[in-house]
């Protein structure tokens, strides 16, 4: 059916009807002003000439946390950590950025609450048609969670170099060391009695410190080369006791006094026995030697839930601020190895528990390990 013109130009938008659609809708500039405003995983945010802030997106209020009041009209070195302003580092930046047209890093950059994290920054120099230099575009991303992801990865990858050397370690020291311990024990044999004491205690100090290369070697291969774990049900109190009985002398010759607080009725977890008495083994002796003028070593064992909680606590000299005592070789120890803690630390990680410690200068330290009850995450 054919339709008239005029019932035809009815169907057409008018110029009125367009000019109301259009008003429906923001112009360009007010379409990318909220385009920006609406994105909150990006700091975005302009600069004068001069560094001075002169917007702010909703973004950037998330990730530095400034409201838009109390930061446009600011310098934007107030983003930048006490080192980087004092080398000049904003100025150093606008500087390359107008030079090039751009600029990008990964830095430190700190919050308005003094907190530092990890930045992807891109700095691009705006010019007007004259070519004149208004002002800079600054888009920021948070990065921390993907820096903390690399460190990872490459702590990982550092411990498979370490176990991958652990065996020709082991067999190239290990063996020069038994054959050194076995001529040491012959000849302290042979001069027993008639040796002069100056060279009977030189011996005793040679077995001293091949039994101290002994263990750091064992500590090694043992962090190294972690072997799977073999759980049964076991009574977390009993390996308490039969790592504990041995020294119970010697901690009381050294004026420590050993406490066992365990609820009644604590039921049996499922863990390897050997490696969890590694651990009791590791933990106490660190408390030990936390205390060398004496003191309380107090071994407590309860149950949270679905979690059994195990106390190592001691009134020793506590732990330096700032100090990663599971961090490989660190520790405050003269005749320390510093694989202690991170043996402990894996063993555990290994029964999908953890590990934290609680310490004060001067007046102890308790390290608090947590593994739940059905051996599962």
């Amino acid at each position: 059916m054919n339709r008239q013109p005029e019932e035809m130009n009815r169907d057409l938008p008018t110029m009125a009807d367009s000019e109301s659609n259009l008003e429906k809708f923001p112009h360009s500039e007010e379409q990318f002003r909220l385009l920006v405003e609406g994105v909150k995983d990006y700091a975005i945010y302009m600069l004068s000439p001069k560094g001075i802030v002169t917007t702010w997106n909703s973004g950037a209020q998330r990730i530095k946390g400034y409201r838009t009041d109390e930061i446009v009209g600011k310098h934007f070195s107030c983003f930048f950590t006490a080192q980087d302003r004092e080398a000049g580092k904003p100025k150093k930046i606008l500087e390359i950025a107008a030079a090039a047209g751009t600029f990008e890093e990964e830095n430190l950059r700190v919050r308005k609450n003094g907190s530092v994290f990890w930045a992807n920054i891109l700095i691009t120099a705006l010019y007007d048609n004259g070519g004149e230099l208004y002002g800079f575009a600054k888009v920021v991303r948070d990065i921390t969670e993907r820096k903390k992801a690399e460190e990872k990865l490459r702590e990982h990858e550092r411990l498979a170099a370490l176990g991958t050397t652990a065996a020709v370690f082991a067999h190239e020291i290990g063996n020069p060391l038994n054959g050194l311990s076995t001529s040491l024990q012959i000849v302290s044999k042979f001069l027993a009695g008639s040796a002069d004491p100056v060279v009977e205690e030189t011996l005793e100090m040679s077995r001293q410190e091949l039994q101290r290369l002994t263990t750091l070697l064992n500590e090694y291969r043992s962090f190294a080369k972690p072997q799977g774990i073999n759980t049964e049900m076991t009574d977390v109190r009993q390996l308490f006791q039969e790592v504990l009985a041995p020294a119970i002398s010697h901690y009381e010759d050294c004026g420590i006094n050993v406490e066992l607080e365990f609820d009644a009725n604590l039921p049996l977890i499922p863990v390897d026995r050997e490696k969890i008495k590694q651990v009791i083994l590791n933990l106490c002796k660190n408390a030990v030697e936390a205390m060398p003028e004496g003191g309380s070593l107090r071994c407590r064992g309860y149950q949270s839930g679905d979690r059994m909680i195990i106390e190592v606590a001691d009134t020793g000299t506590g732990i330096p601020d700032g100090l990663n005592v599971f961090q490989l070789f660190k520790t405050t120890k003269p005749q320390g190895t510093g694989l202690g803690l991170p043996i402990v630390e894996q063993i555990i990680s290994e029964h999908h528990g953890s590990v934290h410690h609680v310490t004060e200068l001067e007046k102890g330290t308790v390290f608090i390990v947590s593994l739940p009850l059905d051996g599962t995450k």
